[in-house]
């Protein structure tokens, strides 16, 4: 776990109030705070609130200190490892953060975080998001965030990946009521191989089926409004050359690799995990955010996804982060124009 702790960093980079049980502080004391949920602690039982793991080393390194914070910032309670689904033995989890009613009053709406980056959605992964503010700023507005990790490449492409995230969804609409809110006004986030996941879901939903046999199969995988950060929309054109991030080492489209597989069957696999390629009427509405000096994701995959969608008369919004990286350090504002923007889209009761 990597951690970037600055002993001399001004006190305002760790003010946050934490609630931890016992049981939770004395396991991470022992184990350290990547190890903080361990298996016993309640799943239904408010875990840590934070903005970085920083504050958590704070507190190990400097048993005596205090910790600031306004009582604004515990904005949700934080479920972790809801078990979502399985796979070729493989538990799929899921985070759930709900906004604390004392907080701020629920809107009755849910949103699903793809939490990707690299295709890999590990711990450390759900903890990144949750520094760049997804969490919180979301639940600030009202909304239930259910953080999907649809898998890793080292265990899935992302045809699985997909796969996973779309029973993920409907896992969700099939427990609404428990979390109080309308499977027909679900809204969708993710950033960078998150939002490529995003926009492939978008893109290509499945309808639901009411005579199937799996309950999950009786909802749709629909939602009703996506934004997404700087995401992989055209493996084939990437600013003008094929196969973009070259398909991380062919393992995005085949197990195996690039074994054996002609160039045809890299650009069919290729084009099928291509969220521009999937566009067709009758999507919801896009927003798109991008850096247009991302020296990893080029923000053309972005235009050319809005264009795409505009062409088919669909709505898609761009907005550019002028001088922006692949990431920058003010993300958190774009966070919240992306939860305005979830505002208008996906009106509360």
């Amino acid at each position: 776990m990597v951690n970037n702790f600055q002993p001399n960093a001004p006190r305002s980079s760790v003010q946050v109030k934490l609630r931890l049980s016992i049981r939770q502080l004395d396991w991470m004391r022992k184990y350290g705070p990547s190890y903080l949920y361990e298996p016993a602690v309640s799943q239904n039982q408010a875990g840590v609130i934070m903005k970085t793991t920083n504050t958590l080393l704070l507190i190990l390194l400097f048993p005596g200190a205090t910790v600031y914070g306004s009582e604004e910032e515990i904005c949700f309670e934080h479920t972790l490892n809801v078990v979502y689904g399985e796979t070729e033995g493989v538990g799929l989890l899921m985070d759930v953060f709900t906004p604390l009613q004392s907080k701020k009053a629920k809107k009755g709406l849910g949103i699903i975080c793809v939490t990707s980056g690299a295709w890999k959605s590990d711990r450390g992964m759900m903890e990144a998001h949750q520094k760049f503010g997804f969490f919180d700023v979301l639940c600030s507005q009202g909304y239930v965030v259910f953080a999907i990790r649809p898998g890793s490449i080292s265990l899935f492409t992302a045809d699985q990946m997909l796969r996973n995230l779309k029973t993920g969804i409907r896992y969700v609409k099939a427990q609404a009521a428990e979390y109080s809110i309308d499977p027909d006004r679900l809204g969708m986030v993710g950033a960078s191989a998150g939002g490529h996941l995003a926009l492939l879901a978008a893109t290509c939903p499945e309808p639901d089926d009411p005579n199937a046999e799996n309950p999950l199969m009786r909802f749709s995988t629909q939602v009703q409004a996506v934004g997404v950060f700087c995401p992989p929309t055209d493996f084939l054109d990437w600013n003008g050359t094929k196969y973009g991030l070259d398909l991380m080492q062919g393992q995005l489209i085949f197990r195996d690799g690039f074994t054996n597989k002609s160039d045809e069957n890299i650009e069919i696999a290729a084009i099928a995990i291509s969220p521009v390629y999937q566009v067709h009427a009758g999507l919801p509405p896009f927003l798109l955010i991008h850096g247009d000096a991302d020296s990893l994701v080029p923000i053309q995959q972005s235009v050319k996804f809005m264009n795409a969608v505009r062409d088919h008369k669909g709505s898609a919004e761009l907005i550019i982060k002028q001088g922006g990286d692949h990431s920058w350090p003010t993300v958190r504002e774009e966070i919240v124009k992306l939860a305005e923007w979830l505002d208008t889209q996906l009106p509360g009761p």
